[in-house]
């Protein structure tokens, strides 16, 4: 796996535009959000910065007759489509149990292997929704994390930045500990728009729904 982090390359694919400038400024700004969380959770050669810790498996993947109305891509056109998926933990420790609340949000990347030879790709969450709404203050909040360690006096830089952040309490409080990768419900962070065949045009979310979703918590 390469070492990169899949939230910084999601940042940074959302703030590129046309411009030779606004590329640069969106590389050196994924640049220091990989930074700031290697200041968190170290440098673990080998592994990604961000959900370092997975396991992948393949499948396949059969849309049911509805979704073709939707959308004219070929995942939805009712073939089997060969797949290569990847359950993670959060944080960049390579090591850390995947029953711990620091292992929230889990994640799940899903990988479609097309007829053509081209693959398209899903990279989704526990979370209902982003803790913070930008780049940069993804940056600053693993900066204000690694500025409050167990002695710094409070409030922490940590506390006193999600006070300023009302949205991280928020997306936290929408996560559980599953009792299992497959038990658990994941969600898109962005929204995308699918065409059907007749150029119609739905704004989606994704949303991966398991056939229950357990909380560790519940779990007999």
């Amino acid at each position: 796996m390469k070492s990169k982090s899949i939230a910084a390359a999601v940042f940074a694919f959302c703030l590129i535009t046309n411009s030779a400038f606004a590329q640069e400024d969106s590389a050196t700004l994924a640049q220091q959000i990989v930074d700031a969380m290697t200041k968190v959770f170290g440098s673990h050669k080998g592994y990604r910065t961000n959900h370092a810790k997975g396991i992948v498996v393949e499948g396949s993947f059969k849309a049911t007759p509805e979704a073709a109305a939707l959308s004219k891509a070929p995942i939805f056109n009712g073939s089997e489509i060969p797949v290569t998926a990847r359950f993670s933990d959060a944080t960049g420790l390579p090591a850390i149990p995947d029953g711990v609340p620091d292992a929230n949000p889990h994640g799940i990347s899903i990988k479609f292997h097309l007829p053509d030879g081209n693959d398209s790709d899903i990279v989704i969450n526990a979370a209902r929704f982003f803790p913070v709404s930008n780049g940069a203050d993804f940056r600053d909040l693993f900066l204000a994390i690694a500025g409050s360690p167990p002695d710094a006096p409070k409030p922490t830089k940590l506390e006193q930045f999600i006070a300023a952040h009302p949205t991280i309490a928020a997306s936290n409080a929408s996560v559980q500990t599953p009792d299992s990768f497959a038990d658990q419900q994941y969600y898109g962070i962005n929204a995308f728009v699918f065409v059907n065949k007749n150029g119609a045009r739905q704004a989606f979310r994704y949303h991966l729904v398991p056939e229950r979703v357990v909380p560790l918590a519940r779990r007999p």
